[in-house]
């Protein structure tokens, strides 16, 4: 199935007399759910969706657990997950604490076989 994307117009703000340009804007088209994936496995393997959503299960709760500790994630060739954030900048290193820390995101960085999956990806226009 073909990644979907809509056509907007966007002015140039630095330029706002201009006539906006039309760019593609990727949008999402459905969802995968763990449910979903785990009937996948199951219907390519012997081992039963219940006992695929229970590995899942655990392996994200230790995804999740361990990005909340700092760690660096390596899930195989597929991506890695990170913590990410912004601090509020300060004169002194001293008067850096953890006050300064605005916000906390995750960093996600696609692997190889995501990568090539995207390489090979075909648009259709909405």
């Amino acid at each position: 199935m073909p990644i979907t994307f809509n056509v907007i117009p966007r002015k140039n703000i630095q330029s706002p007399q201009d006539p906006p340009k039309f760019y593609a804007d990727i949008v999402g088209n459905g969802k995968t759910t763990m449910d979903d994936l785990a009937k996948y496995a199951s219907s390519v393997s012997t081992v039963s969706k219940g006992d695929i959503l229970a590995v899942l299960e655990t392996t994200f709760s230790k995804i999740a657990e361990d990005v909340a500790d700092g760690k660096i994630v390596y899930v195989g060739e597929y991506f890695t997950i990170q913590a990410g954030g912004s601090s509020e900048g300060k004169d002194t290193p001293e008067e850096v604490n953890t006050a300064s820390i605005k916000s906390v995101k995750a960093i996600f960085r696609p692997g190889k076989l995501i990568k090539n999956a995207l390489k090979l990806a075909t648009f259709q226009k909405r």
